[in-house]
Parts: structure tokens; C-alpha cells; sequence
């Protein structure tokens, strides 16, 4: 009987992993149903779709919910395309139920995904700018939690584009600006600030990667100018926080 049982448990996983597989097969499709449905306001397709995406994403990464994924179950290397989707249907689901007072949230729960899916990741930049269009030209329901999702982005983000360029990302230099950053978000200008230097320092960054003579040169004039603001004007700042 116990061969019987366990080979009747064998083969229902197999079933369910080949229909797994073929439900992965088509997410990218299911996904795509969702933008269109988005974009002609049948919200409800949307977020079924949506959801569905998201749900099989949940099941191949074997998470019970999908808002417990997590950037660590994705391979950052094979798996960055997919990260990005994910990061924009979480949003467009935080837009959708932003809409709705009563799924106000859910809404909160999305948004937190799309946070936890942009900082620290490759197209950070991209998914940040996105956002703050999207405050500028559109009236949200809860505009304080987007805005807030906006900052909440580079307060996470442990990137430092130039110093780690130069001195990399454990290095007591890169920490003082980390420490530098973190400051300058208690302000809005200086929020203001670390949004320009994402912007423009990630673009002149992957410029420097990919002409050697340009790096090598960087590096040199930089690191010195780096290292006297550490040991300086960062160690005043840091001492009146």
C-alpha cells in the first residue's frame, strides 16, 4: 500500500509540475493581457491577470504569497529581465488599487514590492525617474505614499556610483558617502541632490566601464578628491548629526 500511496504522490507532482511549466511557459503572455487591459481601464482584467502573473511567479519560486517574494529568490544575473517586469506590475497593481479607498492596503502592499524589487538593482534609475513622471503628470489617491515610495527608494539603496566605481562597496570611503547620503535625505533639496547624482553619475559610470583609458584616468584624478572629502568636509557633517 505505502508503494502504491507514494507512487500516486509521484506522479500528481510530476502532473503539477508540467502544468507549472506550462503556466510559466505563458506568464509573460498573462502579463501582457494585464497591460492591455490596463491601458483600456477594464481594471478588473487587469488585476486578475496581474495577479496571476504574479502568483505563478510565487509557485515557481515555491512562496506561499506572492507579496513574500524577495529580490533573493531571482538570480540577478539570469534573471533581471524578469525582475523588472515584476517591479512594474507590482506598481501598476499599487496604481490600480490606489483608485480605491477600500484597497488602500493593498495598494501599500504592492508599492512596498515595487520598492523591494527597484533599490539596489540595475535599472533602479529607470524604475525611480518612472515614478517621479508619473507624480508629476498624475493625481494618485494617496500621493503622500507614492512620494514617500519615491524617497524610500534611495534611502534603501546602498548604491554610490562614483566612490564605489573608484574605491568599491565595503570600502571605508564608500561608507562616508553612504553615511553622506543617508544626511542629505533628511532634506529636500538634498533629496533633490542624490536624485541628480543617480542620475547623471550611473550614466557617466557605465561610460568609464567601457573605455579602459577614460577608467583608468577617472579613478586616478577621483580617488584623491574622494578621499580629501571623506577626511574632511563628510567627517564635519558627520559630526554635527
Amino acid at each position: 500500500m505505502a508503494i502504491i500511496r507514494n507512487g500516486k504522490i509521484a506522479r500528481e507532482e510530476r502532473e503539477r509540475l508540467i502544468m507549472l511549466n506550462q503556466k510559466y511557459e505563458q506568464r509573460i503572455s498573462i502579463a501582457k493581457i494585464g497591460k492591455v487591459a490596463l491601458t483600456n481601464r477594464d481594471y478588473s482584467t487587469a488585476i486578475s491577470r496581474f495577479t496571476e502573473y504574479m502568483k505563478i511567479m510565487a509557485d515557481v519560486k515555491q512562496v506561499g504569497d506572492y507579496l513574500e517574494l524577495r529580490p533573493t529568490h531571482f538570480d540577478p544575473k539570469k534573471e533581471v529581465t524578469e525582475m523588472l517586469m515584476m517591479s512594474h506590475v507590482y506598481f501598476e497593481m499599487a496604481r490600480i488599487y490606489d483608485g480605491s479607498p477600500k484597497f488602500a492596503q493593498e495598494a501599500q502592499k504592492c508599492l512596498s514590492q515595487f520598492i523591494a524589487f527597484t533599490s539596489n538593482q540595475p535599472y533602479q534609475i529607470v524604475n525611480s525617474e518612472m515614478l517621479r513622471k508619473y507624480l508629476k503628470r498624475t493625481a494618485f489617491k494617496n500621493e503622500e505614499m507614492f512620494q514617500s515610495a519615491h524617497k524610500q527608494i534611495y534611502i534603501e539603496s546602498k548604491k554610490c556610483y562614483v566612490v564605489t566605481f573608484c574605491y568599491g562597496d565595503s570600502h571605508p570611503v564608500t561608507r562616508d558617502f553612504r553615511l553622506f547620503k543617508d544626511w542629505l535625505l533628511g532634506f529636500e533639496m538634498g533629496h533633490r541632490l542624490v536624485r541628480y547624482y543617480y542620475l547623471y553619475s550611473s550614466t557617466a559610470v557605465e561610460r568609464w566601464e567601457h573605455h579602459r583609458g577614460i577608467k583608468f584616468f577617472s579613478v586616478l584624478f577621483l580617488k584623491p578628491i574622494l578621499l580629501f572629502l571623506s577626511k574632511t568636509f563628510l567627517r564635519v557633517i558627520m559630526r554635527k548629526c
